[in-house]
């Protein structure tokens, strides 16, 4: 028997040309808990966002917005009590 014919150790076959998801920009998956692997989850989240479209496109525009909004009014909080406190 080949190696490329032995069957996975569950029992089960892996799909004929399923391969995990490689951002090609690094050229492997990496460990989801360090720089290089938030930066691929963040670039999958835009390959995602870039493929939707109609009312799910305007409702995750929606959701980022919000959440950039969120960030910068922090950020302005947070500076305003550092230069209210001198």
């Amino acid at each position: 028997m080949r190696l490329d014919e032995r069957e996975s150790d569950d029992g089960w076959d892996d799909p004929p040309g399923r391969a995990p998801y490689v951002d090609f920009a690094w050229g492997r998956t990496a460990n989801p808990n360090t720089v290089d692997g938030e930066l691929q989850n963040l670039a999958a989240f835009g390959n995602g966002l870039a493929r939707l479209s109609g009312p799910r496109r305007a409702l995750a525009k929606t959701v980022v917005w919000l959440l950039l909004i969120g960030v910068v009014l922090t950020v302005i909080y947070g500076v305003l009590g550092i230069v209210t406190t001198w």
